[in-house]
């Protein structure tokens, strides 16, 4: 269930990092970037901090002290060796943002932002950002459609890691569910009280909510459903342990049940492109495995209809003998490389498909080749 295979246990972290990983959503799995990806983010990210220690105040313990109290303080909870450099810019649009340089970060806060949000609130506003951060999101960029509608559902789920972050960042996670709200609907105080309850009562009931389909190019899941998965990670052993509490329920079982229902809500096009291309690469793969000796037998073809379907069985195996392996070895490529922005699940789920058809089949070498092929065609 946690692809970055982070330690879960009820030891405390032993650093930023290591805080990080423990709490990161499992369908929020980490991007490797190509070298020369690399070098042009490293360059945006030194140009980014620079024009902002240009054209922003710098928040400082004498400037701005109730700001940089609550930097200060997500910081510590946080566990960052380095207080980072925050700067507010005049918006009145309540949003924040973070880079990350090297061990550097750097967070720009809206003036809107900051008048909407009592100090404790703002704190996991910049645990928030600070999560972004570390955890690289959004960095990569998609070339083509079906890319973009992975990404954007990998947006989604990176959004609810860095909720947890911010949880992790104020006193009392009611602080940070509070700044949620009042970003939300743009309002402070005096129209938004501290008692929350009534609110906290109604977004949990609202059960159907959770699961409303959003739309195809949305960056961040509903409030609804955000709103109750922030409550669930609240009641989770990993969340009342890093706190020092004791009891919870276990983080495996709440992830599967965030996870359900951050996937039945989706957009139905991302769960469409996410089916099509499964569904093809394990038919171009298949018949890449049964026909690399030019014959496949009945027991073979068999095999393929039952994984992939008698539609594709036959198209993929006629595609195959008349432009050969390699064809079909290009159009396989080309299926599985907009997965590399799908969740990992998606992947594993090829994965073992293909070594149980290369069991099923008698040629495990085969699907071994193509485990790697894979591997090759999700790479950045």
């Amino acid at each position: 269930m946690n692809p970055a295979g982070a330690n879960l246990s009820m030891e405390p972290p032993l650093d930023h990092i290591e805080l990080l990983a423990r709490v990161r959503f499992s369908l929020d799995h980490a991007m490797r970037l190509s070298p020369g990806a690399e070098k042009s983010r490293a360059e945006f990210m030194a140009n980014e901090i620079t024009r902002t220690r240009r054209e922003f105040v710098r928040v400082t313990p004498r400037l701005m002290p109730s700001v940089h109290r609550a930097v200060a303080q997500a910081a510590s909870k946080l566990m960052l060796a380095h207080e980072p450099e925050v700067y507010v810019e005049s918006d009145p649009t309540p949003n924040a943002s973070a880079i990350m340089h090297e061990d550097q970060y750097v967070i720009r806060l809206h003036s809107g932002l900051v008048t909407l949000l009592a100090p404790e609130e703002l704190a996991s506003i910049v645990g928030h950002e600070i999560g972004h951060a570390t955890l690289r999101h959004s960095f990569d960029i998609p070339r083509d459609e079906a890319q973009e509608t992975f990404f954007h559902e990998l947006r989604r789920a990176q959004e609810v890691s860095a909720d947890r972050a911010g949880l992790l960042s104020v006193e009392d996670p009611i602080f940070a569910l509070r700044a949620e709200l009042k970003v939300a609907c743009g309002l402070g105080a005096p129209y938004i009280s501290a008692d929350m309850d009534e609110f906290i009562a109604h977004i949990s009931a609202a059960r159907e909510d959770h699961d409303a389909p959003w739309e195809a190019e949305t960056t961040h899941p509903h409030l609804s459903l955000r709103f109750w998965a922030q409550q669930r990670f609240i009641e989770s052993d990993v969340f009342r342990a890093l706190r020092g509490e004791s009891g919870g329920t276990p983080l495996d079982t709440i992830e599967k049940e965030i996870e359900e229902r951050f996937l039945g809500a989706g957009s139905s096009a991302a769960f469409r492109a996410t089916a099509d291309h499964v569904h093809e690469a394990l038919a171009w793969l298949g018949v890449m495995i049964v026909a690399e000796d030019s014959e496949v037998t009945e027991d073979e073809r068999s095999v393929l209809v039952e994984f992939v379907g008698k539609i594709w069985a036959d198209d993929a195996t006629v595609y195959a003998r008349r432009h050969g392996l390699e064809a079909v070895e290009r159009r396989a490529v080309e299926t599985l490389a907009p997965l590399r922005f799908s969740n990992q699940r998606s992947r594993m789920r090829i994965e073992k498909a293909v070594i149980e058809f290369g069991m099923r089949t008698q040629k495990q070498d085969r699907a071994t080749a193509m485990i790697q092929l894979i591997a090759q065609a999700i790479a950045p």
